[in-house]
C-alpha cells in the first residue's frame, strides 16, 4: 500500500486508484472542444439552420470556440452523455429546433463514429498525470478508469499512447446501464479488482467524479484542477484538492 500526501493533507493505506479520463490525464479542452464543434455543425447541417447559431450552440454545450476552452460551468465533460442530450435537446426545442432525444442520440453517434477515426490527433496527454500513473503503477497499485466517454474511445487512446499496461480495467459509458454518477461503474470496478473501498481513492477533475466515487462507496476523492473547474470550486466538493498530480508525494 502507499500513502499520498501534500502540504495540506494525506491519505494512507491505498492499494487501488480509480481515474477519470478527460481533464484528469487527457486534455479535455482540445478533445471535447473538437467533438462539440462537430456535433453542432452536424445539427446545423441536418436541420438546415443558419450558421450564425454555431457560437451560441457551442456555448450552450459548454465550449467557447473563440478561446478554445471548455466553460467551468458547461455541461460537456461535466455530465454523462444522456444528461447532456436531455439538457441540450430541451434548449434546442425552446429555440424552435424540432429535435427529439432519439434524434440527437443518432447525431451524436454519427459524429462519434467519424471523430474516432481521427481521434488520436485530437488527444493530448496531461504529462504530469501520466508520470503520476506510471509511478503508482510501478509500486503495484491496482488502477482503473471510470469515464463517461465510450470504452472504445478510451481503449483506442490507451493503445495509441502505449498505455495499455497502466490500467487493469476500463469502464466506459456503455459498460453499465447506469450512469457514471450512479456509482455503479465504481462498484463494478471494485468487484473486478477485488478492492476494498476503504483502501481505494478516486481521482478526477470535476464534482461529478466525487459523486461517482461516493455513490460507489469510495469516500475519498482527489480533485485536480487540470480540467475545466477551478481549484477553488473543486475545494467546495472535496478537501483533497490540488492544482496538478505532480503536487502529490507518493510514500
Amino acid at each position: 500500500m502507499i500513502k499520498l500526501k501534500t502540504s495540506d493533507w494525506q491519505i494512507s493505506d491505498i492499494d487501488t486508484i480509480i481515474f477519470d479520463k478527460d481533464g484528469t490525464f487527457i486534455d479535455l479542452h482540445y478533445f471535447w472542444g473538437k467533438m462539440t464543434e462537430l456535433r453542432v455543425l452536424e445539427i446545423i447541417k441536418q436541420y438546415n439552420l443558419n450558421k450564425d447559431v454555431f457560437q451560441k450552440f457551442c456555448l450552450e454545450l459548454g465550449y467557447d470556440p473563440t478561446s478554445g476552452k471548455m466553460l467551468p460551468d458547461g455541461i460537456t465533460a461535466l455530465y454523462s452523455r444522456p444528461i447532456i442530450i436531455d439538457i441540450f435537446c430541451k434548449y434546442l426545442v425552446e429555440n424552435n429546433v424540432n429535435i427529439t432525444p432519439k434524434d440527437m442520440e443518432t447525431i451524436f453517434d454519427k459524429v462519434s463514429a467519424d471523430f474516432y477515426k481521427d481521434m488520436t490527433k485530437y488527444t493530448k496527454p496531461i504529462n504530469s498525470a501520466i508520470n503520476f500513473i506510471k509511478d503508482i503503477k510501478s509500486r503495484g497499485i491496482k488502477t482503473a478508469i471510470v469515464t463517461s466517454d465510450a470504452t472504445e474511445s478510451t481503449l483506442l487512446t490507451l493503445k495509441h499512447f502505449g498505455w495499455e499496461n497502466l490500467f487493469d480495467t476500463v469502464m466506459g459509458r456503455e459498460s453499465t446501464k447506469e450512469t457514471k454518477e450512479s456509482g455503479v461503474p465504481v462498484k463494478t470496478v471494485l468487484n473486478i479488482l477485488g478492492s476494498n473501498p476503504e483502501n481505494t481513492v478516486m481521482i478526477g477533475d470535476a464534482p461529478t467524479d466525487y459523486t461517482a466515487a461516493f455513490n460507489g462507496g469510495v469516500a475519498k476523492t482527489i480533485l485536480v484542477a487540470t480540467g475545466q473547474v477551478t481549484k477553488e470550486n473543486l475545494a467546495k466538493t472535496s478537501p483533497y484538492t490540488i492544482d496538478s498530480l505532480e503536487d502529490i508525494e507518493i510514500v
